[in-house]
Order: structure tokens, then C-alpha cells, then sequence
């Protein structure tokens, strides 16, 4: 049986598109193993977002190929959203690669390994987690993002197929299913008119077995009261609204393209705070977008200072060819922007701090991810507001717990981004 491995980038996105070419590889009887210098062939799934994402694509391929020298490996096998923009490129430039699959080329995928491509996916995530990608593309067309150019026009998945495949993600042990997209709020306008986020997150709450939803990518834009009111009224849905703003300045927001002001997007947070109290609220910005004067970039920090998120993440813009803002003049230089994201992130530390130190002598829920890694600490766990991989760890000192389970934690000490807890008997 012949061993392969998978190294996927990017976004949770990604990782299902390469949980679908392990599960072709898996039906095609080849066996899966977690490190490339084992296995004969190695696929790797790349991101092509921003600048820095491509370079860490570029470095892992070139990292692969020097396997073919020193291990096992006969086949380098490279897919995803790098290949969908460079593909000629990286034909041309990196020898060494035998295999060059277009974005979702699934069928080619399992022609080359005679197999099946309709196999089920083969999850990724630890088995008590795992992301539902309810569509594809977008329609936005924000003047910075090349996301439109390499995945296309949005393209939801029809309400049926999702929750069939929901229901066998929970059947597998999954409990939290965590709901993805280039923009979640727009689920269905394409195949049925009109948004179907609330329809969808209805019947996704009514599968036994299935404990928590969560849902990433909300587009400001397309926030309505019946999202806010369907997260207030299901109680499986976490209090926990990923809604990436990118800016504030509304000069800025239009040059995105954003199709939002200022003024809606404190009429979101106000709406949300009002109707679910301990939501939290998670978003994004960018720093030093072509135009982003000092007044602009001050109010943007003066934004953050009153409105307190609880989950915050800054990024320097990344000048992507193909977008709108490509060619915008008024350049901001690169130190100036690092700077700018530096401040932020100050700001968003002590916000941070203060937030999670209001935890302290509370009771929450928090499901186990893992045994702990740190000498003091048992096991390492979520909140509701903590997204895998991108935001804080609950670190539990005391208490019998299992992986995958939702368990009461009284918080006992916070950090920066983290809280430390212990299980209620």
C-alpha cells in the first residue's frame, strides 16, 4: 500500500477541499501518514491569498521537493489557490513538481490515482470538530481581495446536500460543526434567491448529537436582524460573531468596496449587544490600504479603543495583482503600515486583557481539544468564543475531563488571550 501525506495551507476553506483529496486517496486504498519523509507521494494544498500566504506555499513546495533526494518520495503533487493563479509559473519554475491540479480539479485528481472521485471527505480536524463549507467563490468583489479571481462567483451548496453531510460529520463524533464560506450571510442567494443562513442554521440545530454550531465570516454587508435573531434564539449556535470590518474610515470602506458604513456597522454591534448580551464579537482589519491617511488610521484606533472586541486581528494590506486596489497610488510605505498594525495590537492587548480577566470566578462551558502540553495543565480546551486555531486556549489545572466533551469550567486566572480554569464537579 502506497503512503502519501498531506500538507494543507490556508484558511479552513482550504482544508476541506483537502479533506475531499484525502478521502479519494483513502477509497483508492492508499494510506495516509502524517510525515512526508515516509510517505511516496506528497500533495500539497496551497494558499494564495496574500504575499506572505504565497510565500509560504513557494517555501513549503521547495522544502517537499528536496524530499526527492533524501526520502522516500517519488511524487510531489501541488493543488490549490496558488496553482489556480501561477499555474503556468510554477510549471515553468519548479521542475519537481510531477503534478499541478487546478483548484478543485477533483476528477483529474482521481484519474492520475484511479480512483473515485465522489469518495466521501476524510476529516482532518481532531474528530470531535470539523468545518462545514456551505459555499464557494464570492461576489463581493472588495477592491484588495483576489479570492473572486481564483474561486469564482459564489456558489452555495444546496441546503439538502449540506445537512446529509453535516449529519454523517456528527456520526463520525463530531460536535461542533463549524460553518464556513467567503461569506456565510449570503449562503443561497445564488440557487435560491434569497439569503438561507437562518433556514440552514435551523435545521444544522435540529441533528441529535450535535452540540455546538458555530459560524465564521459574516460579511458586514450582509448582516440582517434575522441572523442576529436566529444566533438569540438557538442555543446550540456559540454567542460568538465573526463579522471582519477591515476598516472604519468611511472614505476607506468605499474605496474597498464594501458596500458598508461606519454608521451600519455600529448599528450591527449596538443590535447584537442589545439582543445577545454576552455575545462576543470577533473581526479583522487591514492597515495601510493605498490612502489610509494618519486622520484615518486614528480613527480606526479610536474605533477599537470604545467598542472592545473581544477578538481582534490586524493585517498589513498586501498589494495582490488582478484587484481593483492594485493599482491605487497613494501608497502606504511598509514600515509606516507595520507600525500601524503594531499600535493596534497594543490597543487590542490590553482590551483583551480586561475582557478575559471578567471571566475570573465565572462559570462557562468549554470543550476539550486536548490533553495539556504544559507542565501545570491538564488539558486544553475552547470557549464558545474561541475559534480553533485562530483565537485564545482555556488552560484547565484540575479536574477528570475526555476530548471532545463540553464540560463546566470556573475560571480561575486569565492572560493576555488566554483563560485558565478548572472543571466543576
Amino acid at each position: 500500500m502506497k503512503k502519501y501525506a498531506m500538507i494543507s495551507l490556508g484558511c479552513p476553506k482550504n482544508l476541506v477541499d483537502s479533506e475531499k483529496f484525502v478521502g479519494i486517496l483513502d477509497n483508492a486504498n492508499y494510506e495516509l501518514c502524517e510525515n512526508p519523509e515516509d510517505a511516496e507521494i506528497v500533495i500539497v494544498n496551497t494558499c494564495g491569498f496574500i504575499q506572505d500566504a504565497k510565500e509560504e506555499s513557494i517555501q513549503t513546495i521547495l522544502e517537499i521537493a528536496d524530499l526527492k533526494e533524501s526520502a522516500n518520495l517519488k511524487k510531489l503533487v501541488v493543488t490549490g489557490c496558488l496553482v489556480q493563479r501561477y499555474h503556468q509559473d510554477l510549471e515553468q519554475e519548479i521542475p519537481e513538481i510531477d503534478y499541478l491540479f487546478d483548484l478543485k480539479k477533483f476528477h483529474e485528481f482521481a484519474d492520475v490515482f484511479e480512483a473515485d472521485e465522489n469518495a466521501d471527505r476524510h476529516l482532518l480536524t481532531p474528530q470531535h470538530f470539523g468545518y462545514l463549507r456551505i459555499s464557494d467563490g464570492c461576489d463581493n468583489h472588495c477592491s484588495y481581495c483576489a479570492i473572486p479571481g481564483i474561486r469564482g462567483a459564489l456558489t452555495s451548496i444546496p441546503q439538502e446536500k449540506l445537512i446529509a453531510e453535516a449529519k454523517r460529520m456528527v456520526d463520525s463524533g463530531v460536535r461542533e460543526l463549524i460553518v464556513s464560506a467567503q461569506d456565510t450571510a449570503q449562503y443561497g442567494i445564488d440557487i435560491y434567491g434569497e439569503q438561507r443562513l437562518p433556514q440552514l442554521l435551523e435545521e444544522l440545530h435540529k441533528i441529535e448529537g450535535l452540540e455546538w454550531i458555530r459560524v465564521l465570516y459574516i460579511h458586514p454587508a450582509h448582516v440582517t436582524s434575522e441572523i442576529i435573531d436566529t444566533f438569540a434564539r438557538l442555543p446550540k449556535i456559540c454567542n460568538y460573531f465573526e463579522i471582519p470590518l477591515q476598516h472604519i474610515n468611511n472614505e476607506i470602506l468605499d474605496n474597498m468596496n464594501r458596500k458598508v458604513t461606519k454608521q451600519r456597522i455600529i448599528e450591527i454591534m449596538d443590535e447584537i449587544r442589545s439582543k445577545i448580551p454576552d455575545a462576543v464579537m470577533r473581526t479583522t482589519f487591514i492597515v495601510g490600504y493605498p490612502t489610509e491617511t494618519e486622520t484615518a488610521f486614528e480613527e480606526l484606533k479610536n474605533f477599537i479603543s470604545e467598542h472592545r472586541f473581544g477578538r481582534v486581528g490586524v493585517f498589513t494590506y498586501s498589494r495582490e495583482e488582478d484587484t481593483a486596489a492594485y493599482l491605487l497610488e497613494d501608497e502606504v510605505d511598509e514600515e509606516v503600515a507595520e507600525a500601524r498594525k503594531d499600535e493596534l495590537m497594543m490597543i487590542q492587548q490590553k482590551i483583551s486583557e480586561e475582557f478575559l480577566a471578567s471571566f475570573i470566578g465565572k462559570t462557562i462551558p468549554v470543550i476539550i481539544d486536548k490533553p495539556g502540553n504544559e507542565g501545570e495543565f491538564l488539558w486544553e480546551g475552547r470557549s464558545f468564543f474561541d475559534a480553533p486555531d485562530i483565537d485564545g486556549i482555556v488552560f484547565i489545572e484540575s479536574g477528570d475531563a475526555e476530548v471532545g466533551k463540553i464540560y463546566q469550567v470556573e475560571i480561575i486566572d486569565s492572560w493576555e488571550y488566554d483563560l485558565i480554569g478548572r472543571i466543576v464537579d
